[in-house]
């Protein structure tokens, strides 16, 4: 057995020593469980430390943390997060003309765009998705960073390159950091051709029950066109992405938010033609 699968078998061994433990487990029942010392011990649960998959407790005991839990309910939640949002996603591509996507972040703090509904137009602007994409320079990705714990938003600003694109991509700290805070106070993450030239997105976060954001949705397009109706395509995705929160949070309610906003945007879609 090579190295890295025993250290891989190693890590699962902590989750499940850690998981069966409701106090917590201190760094030698760890060490003594898996057979090893306690310094090739603390060197794996240094790592999960660091990427919060395990806490420390004042007792000096280990327990598992919001990572994991992070990684589990997005794990549970997309499946119903694409039928949730499917129709409410072409009920938006109906009002606003452009395309929609949906994406999530990565535990390496990356974006995944997990379903997306073209717009009609000839010229448009349109992805593959299930291709990884930097946080740093899109609408998802920015939402989702401003909503982002101050210990993940550390890790990631002190770990992570921060590609420049084009010349409108934000890659200094501090004006990040700035663009986030007006992210947190507007509910809107903005994208103008800071990754891709002539195309521009609008985007608002998507929360689960306890109010832990767990998606994105963007409406993106030809820049001209985006920012030409940017105030009424931000209200129009954050409304959006209020109904799918709030269809997540209750079941029981879905169907009639989805009915309800579809017929919303096949009425402004009509209107539009007029």
């Amino acid at each position: 057995m090579n190295a890295t699968v025993k250290s891989a078998q190693r890590v699962v061994d902590i989750f499940e020593a850690v998981a069966t433990s409701p106090e917590g487990v201190r760094l030698s029942d760890l060490a003594r469980r898996l057979s090893i010392p306690k310094s090739s011990a603390w060197n794996l649960v240094r790592t999960l430390l660091g990427r919060r998959y395990l806490e420390q407790t004042p007792a000096s005991r280990f327990v598992l943390g919001p990572r994991l839990f992070d990684v589990g309910v997005c794990a549970r939640t997309d499946t119903r997060l694409l039928t949730v949002a499917r129709p409410l996603m072409e009920a938006l591509v109906a009002g606003t003309g452009e395309t929609v996507f949906l994406g999530i972040l990565t535990p390496d703090f990356e974006i995944l765009q997990l379903d997306k509904v073209v717009s009609p137009h000839v010229i448009r602007y349109d992805a593959d998705l299930g291709q990884p994409r930097p946080a740093h320079c899109t609408a998802i990705g920015k939402v989702l960073l401003a909503h982002a714990t101050a210990e993940q938003l550390g890790y990631y600003l002190r770990t992570k390159k921060r590609e420049r694109f084009t010349e409108r991509t934000i890659t200094d700290r501090e004006a990040l950091l700035s663009e986030l805070a007006e992210v947190r106070r507007s509910g809107i993450a903005v994208n103008i051709e800071e990754r891709v030239p002539g195309a521009s997105a609008v985007g608002a976060a998507i929360y689960a029950g306890s109010g832990r954001a767990i998606a994105g949705i963007i409406v993106a397009g030809p820049t001209a066109r985006i920012v030409d109706r940017q105030a009424e395509i931000a209200r129009l995705v954050k409304e959006t992405a209020k109904l799918i929160s709030e269809a997540l949070a209750s079941g029981m309610r879905a169907a009639a938010l989805i009915n309800g906003a579809s017929e919303r945007g096949r009425a402004v879609g009509r209107m539009r033609k007029k």
